[in-house]
């Protein structure tokens, strides 16, 4: 019975509110999920739901890519990779490819947070919309091929 006791109380005492190794802070931790996508047209068609790849001309959306976190002031606070793509009916016709990203953990007290991913622009969420569970989408536009003479 004893041998129950003690590991009862450490988990009780130590584990159960979420501070363990935070003995230094003042308020309790506020993590929240943020979640979204790089969502790229054009497309190949296909069946929704698929596996696909972004357009050559979006060469910097694939699967593995960093995304970058940044807060307020610019400061990258947290890094993650784009999952492979997804297809889906884009509501203006024809295709996107969809490659989805998550970040655990991020404070929600911030106001906004910056993702950036390849070399795509900088897009900055309302921390507010990310802790009602709105996905972070980054819209990117498929170049059109060029000729060649």
């Amino acid at each position: 019975m004893r041998r129950l006791v003690v590991p009862l109380v450490m988990v009780l005492s130590l584990g159960g509110c979420g501070w363990v190794g935070r003995h230094d802070d003042t308020s309790k931790p506020d993590g929240i999920l943020l979640h979204g996508y790089v969502s790229v047209a054009g497309a190949a068609a296909g069946s929704t739901g698929s596996a696909c790849l972004a357009p050559t001309s979006v060469p910097d959306i694939v699967e593995g890519a960093t995304v970058r976190a940044a807060d307020d002031a610019g400061h990258v606070i947290a890094a993650t990779q784009l999952s492979g793509g997804v297809l889906a009916q884009a509501a203006a016709g024809g295709y996107t490819c969809n490659f989805a990203f998550e970040f655990r953990n991020l404070s929600g007290s911030r106001a906004t947070y910056t993702i950036m991913v390849g070399d795509r622009p900088a897009t900055t969420f309302q921390t507010k919309a990310m802790r009602e569970g709105t996905p972070a989408i980054i819209e990117v536009a498929a170049a059109a091929p060029t000729a060649s003479s």
